[in-house]
């Protein structure tokens, strides 16, 4: 018994040492693969996210690191605010709606949610979209959240998921990511019987000891791999046994290859693939939201001009009214005007300046609405101060925009609802190659390798070299007594229904992605016919304001030259300088629709970037830069959100 007991020790080393190397096996080609990719503190410091285990083997069990969101403003913002004023040129505007609003940055973490998919994927999960992404409901076949292939037959994953008696195949193992793993059992147990001649005892007890360790691995070529070695220590008082207690192993071996459906990384590689071109997807939204932000922004900052000229109008309507009452009260002492027309006069005063206190807090309102648009959170010392926008208005131009045609083609060119259209057909040819594998049979190939081993205390009038478990994984590792399996297994399903709709389905939502397309080409043709007429119009719109303005202005001169030659009254002056004042808010009105309007158009042909010299640079981190105007001179970085 000491013999058998140090063999049994020896015999638990020998299992610990198998289940290292099966552990070791399964790890080391993650490990190797990761660390031919690594990931420098560089990348981190700029923001990016880091995903991948890397080469510790723990990291891969451990919650993923993810930066934080910044929720301060960028220093630039308190670095412009001199004298209690936050002087504000148009090209700043952009740059700090670029590096503080809120919507770019909820924007930009569609791309790292872009990379969970591909990583996802790769792992063999199904792929979750992103915004702006099409994701056809014929690639789910079952439940949704399947992946590439599966597991099948792995319910008894301690035992490797193996069948046993006569042709032996292992299961087939699901594309990605290898696994293992180790198990052990123990079992006592007392059975009664009717009869003595097999076990030679009434009440058999058995003993068991059951252990296993196994890895296994699938391709996307439809190639599954899966090995086990599994073994057990078993005594009994049953006096028909040849080893008591026996100790029976075995090595078992097994390749599947599907060579019909699940063929090929067409078939298997869909996800992936459609998570690849998601990450195309995810940059389009985010340059769609940066040129939307943009957009806001510039019509904001227009505005803001636009009232600040309101003010300036409602300011000189005020002073307007102030002289004339005054002159009014000078002619009424001097018995040249009547004492009613200076309270009629005092009126229209009241009146202006009501005008002039809306203007202002109008002024001061759309401060607040470019304030939050240009920051992450409005601070109290951004509330404070005072907004000076130090540009103008754009004055019109003959060649400020292209010729018609040359505008829808390049609308057409580069409009990121289009551009997330062709992305989206190419998902959906992923998944009509992938359904049309579906299509097939089931054609299997398997060959495996068994080898079994056994040893143990011979037991009654047996005659046999004691041994144990190193003896037992001996004969197995020798291949003393070898089994050798292949074959082919084939299912075709009857009418096969289910994959016919899926396959139609992806066809139907092709089409329809097509006739959709065509709609947004003809929306976008038609955005840019409206906004090269609303350019038009806001060019004749200024025209017209320039030419009835310079007539308000001469009308009123001369009107007041009039009322002090006592051929003119108050009250003529007061409708000339209402017109006055009409003209020039329309003349504001009319350069603040003019801008816009180049605005709009810019927003119709996708090119608000160019037209700004804003270049995103690198849509994982969020970085831009600024080209410069000067030839020959190369662009310059600005930053990041």
């Amino acid at each position: 018994m000491r013999g058998y007991e140090m063999q049994m020790e020896k015999a638990k080393r020998v299992a610990a040492l198998a289940a290292f190397f099966f552990l070791w096996a399964a790890m080391a080609l993650p490990m190797a693969a990761n660390a031919q990719q690594p990931h420098t503190q560089s990348q981190q410091a700029k923001g990016s996210f880091e995903y991948t285990s890397g080469p510790s083997i723990f990291k891969a069990y451990s919650y993923p690191y993810v930066p934080a969101p910044s929720l301060a403003n960028a220093p630039q913002l308190n670095q412009l605010i001199q004298a209690n004023k936050l002087a504000l040129t148009l090209d700043a505007a952009i740059e700090l709606a670029l590096q503080n609003n809120l919507d770019i940055a909820v924007s930009h973490y569609e791309r790292p949610l872009a990379q969970l998919d591909v990583l996802r994927t790769k792992s063999g999960g199904a792929a979750r979209g992103v915004q702006g992404a099409v994701i056809s409901n014929a690639l789910f076949a079952g439940a949704i959240g399947a992946g590439i292939g599966g597991v099948s037959g792995l319910g008894g994953t301690g035992g490797g998921g193996f069948t046993g008696g006569g042709v032996t195949s292992t299961s087939f193992v699901g594309c990605c990511d290898p696994f293992t793993g180790f198990s052990f059992g123990w079992n006592n147990s007392s059975t009664p019987l009717n009869f003595k001649s097999l076990t030679g005892v009434a009440v058999e007890g058995n003993h068991t000891s059951n252990y296993s360790t196994f890895f296994g691995k699938g391709w996307l070529t439809g190639t599954s791999f899966l090995t086990s070695v599994s073994g057990s220590r078993n005594s009994t008082n049953s006096t028909s046994t040849l080893f008591n207690p026996s100790i029976p192993t075995t090595l078992t071996v097994g390749l599947n290859q599907h060579l019909l459906n699940g063929f090929g990384r067409r078939a298997n590689a869909v996800f992936i693939h459609i998570a690849q071109n998601n990450l195309n997807v995810a940059d389009s939204v985010f340059r769609q939201q940066v040129i939307t932000t943009m957009t806001a922004v510039l019509n904001a900052y227009y505005m803001l001009l636009a009232d600040r000229d309101q003010v300036r109008v409602a300011q000189s309507a005020v002073n307007y009214s102030q002289r004339l009452v005054e002159d009014d009260k000078k002619q009424v002492e001097i018995g040249t005007l009547a004492p009613l027309d200076v309270v009629q006069a005092e009126s229209e005063l009241a009146t202006d300046q009501q005008s002039l206190i809306v203007a202002q807090t109008t002024y001061l309102q759309q401060q607040e609405v470019l304030k939050t648009m240009i920051s992450k959170r409005v601070t109290p010392e951004l509330a404070a101060v005072e907004i000076d926008a130090t540009d103008s208005l754009p004055e019109p131009k003959s060649n400020d925009i292209p010729v018609l045609q040359e505008a829808i083609n390049e609308a057409l060119k580069n409009r990121p609802e289009l551009v997330q259209d062709e992305l989206n057909l190419r998902n959906q040819n992923y998944t009509i190659q992938s359904n049309r594998n579906g299509l097939l049979p089931t054609l299997d190939a398997f060959a495996t390798y068994q080898s079994n081993g056994l040893a143990g205390l011979p037991f009654g009038t047996f005659i046999a070299q004691p041994g144990g478990f190193n003896d037992s994984l001996g004969q197995v590792f020798s291949g003393k007594y070898p089994s050798y399996s292949v074959g082919l297994s084939l299912r075709i399903p009857i009418r096969n229904r289910n994959q016919q709709a899926n396959a139609a389905q992806a066809v139907v939502e092709m089409h329809r992605m097509q006739t959709s397309m065509q709609r947004d080409k003809n929306v976008v043709e038609q955005d840019v016919r409206n906004a090269e007429i609303a350019v038009t119009q806001a060019k004749a719109q200024i025209n017209a304001a320039l030419k009835a303005n310079d007539y308000a202005q001469q009308a009123l001169d001369a009107e007041i030259k009039k009322l002090h030659l006592g051929v003119s009254t108050t009250l003529n002056v007061i409708l000339l300088q209402r017109d006055l004042i009409r003209a020039e808010g329309n003349l504001a009105k009319a350069r603040q629709v003019y801008a816009q309007a180049l605005v709009q158009f810019h927003q119709a042909t996708g090119t608000t970037l160019d037209a700004h010299n804003i270049v995103v640079s690198n849509p994982e981190t969020g970085e831009y830069g600024r080209q410069t105007n000067i030839p020959g001179a190369a662009s310059q970085p600005a930053g990041q959100p």
